[in-house]
């Protein structure tokens, strides 16, 4: 018997290049189907600290954030807490005798500086909480079941770091 006959059929049973083209068809679907269910490669969970600045916030409005706060995105709760609230004076931009730009202090409205702390795990180079991305000098929305507060991101740390994950 011979292994290609006349007519181009392997083993007279099948051609060649209908061989050929059903093993790409083969490979792609079990290339697929890796890629698809096989499961992700599971990454520890870390801890992520970061501290929000609240710009000239209504004093009334400061004093609604509680250390405890859990912080809630759309209409569910995020495993995001408030770990520490420090309230100053704000800053302001004032225009002195001489005419020249001083910094100095509001006495009505305040700075609020929330500490947040959540976990979550970090499968790219991108860290998110919620649905918000958490990057120093980003926007960051402070939002509980009964305030909502806009500020930025002033200071990120990680525990541990994604360099001395094992």
């Amino acid at each position: 018997m011979r292994l290609i006959d006349e007519k181009g059929k392997l083993f007279g049973i099948i051609n060649v290049i209908d061989l050929l083209v059903i093993l790409v068809v083969l490979l792609v679907v079990a290339g697929a189907a890796y890629k698809f269910l096989a499961p992700a490669a599971a990454t520890p969970p870390t801890t992520v600290r970061l501290e929000v600045l609240i710009p000239a916030v209504h004093p009334e409005t400061a004093a609604m954030i509680k250390v405890g706060d859990r912080l809630v995105a759309g209409a569910s709760y995020v495993p995001v807490t408030v770990k520490d609230v420090r309230v100053e004076p704000a800053l302001t931009t004032e225009t002195d005798s001489a005419g020249r730009r001083v910094i100095a202090r509001d006495p009505f409205f305040k700075d609020v500086y929330v500490t947040l702390e959540g976990e979550t795990t970090i499968p790219a180079a991108q860290i998110k909480m919620g649905a918000q991305e958490i990057r120093a000098g980003r926007e960051y929305f402070v939002k509980s079941l009964t305030y909502e507060l806009k500020g930025t991101i002033v200071k990120v740390s990680l525990n541990p770091a994604p360099g001395n994950m094992e």
